[in-house]
């Protein structure tokens, strides 16, 4: 069974984002990058594809699906070798901090782009 919903069995498409706790994590990261999420594994990679990488919001589309990524599967290795429980808002809150991280270690080499995803990072 799932470590984060107990509702079916787990496998990378229900982790990645048919579960309702992965889901709620991704949902509220991907429309702070301005994109409409999907729910299934294939039309995320779809979605993913078709961004402009090099562009700012390319970009931080892409550090937010890896720290999803990241954070839903430390979340549930923590449940299952730590039983040590998170929410959905802990991890939401730890990821903001992170991608901030990110945006702010970018400012030195690169001060527009930082300015650019930082703009459309903060609500």
């Amino acid at each position: 069974m799932c470590l984060l919903c107990n509702s079916t069995s787990e496998s990378r498409d229900h982790l990645y984002f048919d579960c309702p706790f992965s889901w709620g994590i991704w949902s509220v990261l991907a429309s702070r990058c301005d994109l409409n999420p999907e729910r299934d594994w294939s039309r995320v990679m779809n979605q993913l594809l078709g961004l402009n990488h090099g562009s700012p919001k390319g970009h931080l589309t892409i550090l937010c699906w890896q720290a999803c990524l990241y954070w839903v599967w430390s979340e549930r290795n923590a449940r299952l070798h730590r039983d040590v429980f998170r929410s959905s808002d802990a991890l939401i809150c730890r990821i903001d901090r992170q991608i901030r991280d990110k945006i702010l270690s970018f400012r030195e080499t690169n001060p527009t782009v930082s300015s650019v995803m930082m703009l459309q990072w903060l609500p």
